[in-house]
């Protein structure tokens, strides 16, 4: 994967041209994907509904996992992800577009979340105590909100990145570690509260207090999968020489770790209820220990932390990239499973399978994702040439 310094490309080397093929296709894909879900809500709501949630949560953390992967690299001051970071930066773009699969469930609240459906809450005793949080207004403001913020931010980090292609000043970095510090607050916070929101809430009885790290540390394995991914497959394409086996090597290790992260929080939530054995909480994983979902519950360990684990523990497998992009694509399966779990039984309890509804969300989600990571590519210069970090990048373990 090492490429001599005198192959690297002048740093004032322009975007990545992607094919208008692979485009045009993502198009097509986008607009069948989302328009056999928008026949789906009329025929089977419940379902398409889940797929849609499904989806587009897992691929708007996939481009808010970009922009915390930035500003964790800032404020810890690393620089040997410079080469690379213009994808990251790609997946931040798309957060503002991922808004829009999530702000078009609100309309459909009371199909999807049982403390929407009118009289719910009147009659039900424990949610009338929450009727003041959980009531369609109140939760379409606090999403508005959420993704207003991280747009914000993320517009921020990228725009201060991509000014200092030109103005080649150090201060811009600096500013851009101030603004990882404050986003990564408000990030810790606010993803907490979407997790709460978005998802826990579907089951609004059942509640526990290590569900929004569990997704902290999912968004964190998925979002270095698809990193690893993109960039692996944009140096095969003679867009990224300067990426090494040693840069490899660092996203194999935050693979390895973000999946143990994820295992421990599985183990930890897991443990704590089978041992306490509370009716009111086991019941969430009752539901998914059976009824046809028990496959997919033991496949959910096998994919995001026993294969993973196995297959990352050499040093030489974190150095291959065939073999990286293969323990990738393992791990981002494992989170849309994690996540279909996490949904899907909610409103589905007799067990789902994957058909046409849950293959429309990850084609059509996933297209308007391709889309707009493509076109952040296109129009980006590859080498982040103002970057101070920049030379220490290129020389990375050489």
């Amino acid at each position: 994967m090492s490429a001599p310094m005198h192959d690297v490309p002048p740093a004032s080397s322009g975007g990545f041209e992607v094919g208008q093929g692979v485009r045009r296709a993502a198009l097509v894909a986008a607009v069948v994907g989302l328009g056999t879900l928008g026949v789906g809500v009329a025929l089977h709501p419940a379902r398409a509904l889940s797929s849609l949630l499904t989806s587009g949560f897992l691929f708007l953390c996939l481009g808010l996992g970009g922009a915390v992967f930035l500003a964790l690299m800032y404020v810890a001051n690393a620089g040997w992800f410079t080469v690379f970071k213009r994808i990251p930066e790609a997946f931040a773009s798309y957060v503002q577009w991922g808004a829009v699969p999530l702000l078009a469930l609100v309309p459909f609240a009371p199909k999807l979340y049982l403390w929407a459906r009118p009289g719910v809450m009147e009659t039900d005793h424990l949610l009338h105590k929450k009727v003041a949080f959980l009531n369609v207004p109140f939760f379409g403001v606090r999403m508005v909100l959420m993704l207003a913020l991280w747009t914000g931010f993320t517009w921020m980090l990228r725009r201060n990145s991509l000014r200092q292609d030109s103005e080649r000043t150090e201060a811009l970095t600096s500013r851009n570690v101030a603004v990882s510090a404050v986003f990564l607050v408000v990030f810790g916070l606010t993803f907490c509260l979407a997790a709460f929101d978005w998802l826990m809430s579907l089951e609004p009885h059942w509640f526990s207090t290590i569900y929004a790290l569990y997704n902290v540390a999912g968004l964190l394995s998925s979002s270095v999968c698809a990193i690893t991914v993109a960039a692996i497959l944009l140096h095969r394409a003679g867009a990224l020489p300067q990426l090494n086996s040693s840069h490899l090597h660092d996203l194999g290790k935050l693979m390895f770790g973000f999946a143990t992260l994820w295992a421990y929080l599985w183990f930890s939530q897991f443990l704590l209820i089978w041992y306490a054995n509370i009716p009111e909480e086991t019941v969430y994983f009752i539901a998914r220990m059976h009824g046809g979902w028990e496959v997919p519950f033991y496949l959910n360990l096998v994919l995001n932390w026993a294969l993973p684990f196995v297959l990352l523990l050499p040093r030489p497998a974190k150095r291959s990239a065939s073999h990286l992009l293969r323990v990738a694509a393992v791990l981002l399966a494992g989170r849309w499973l994690d996540l279909h779990l996490m949904v899907a039984p909610a409103n589905m309890p007799e067990g789902a399978g994957f058909g046409v509804y849950e293959l429309a969300g990850l084609v059509g989600v996933g297209a308007l994702f391709t889309l707009a990571v493509t076109r952040a590519v296109r129009v980006t210069p590859m080498v982040p040439a103002g970057d101070p970090y920049l030379v220490e990048s290129l020389h990375h373990h050489t």
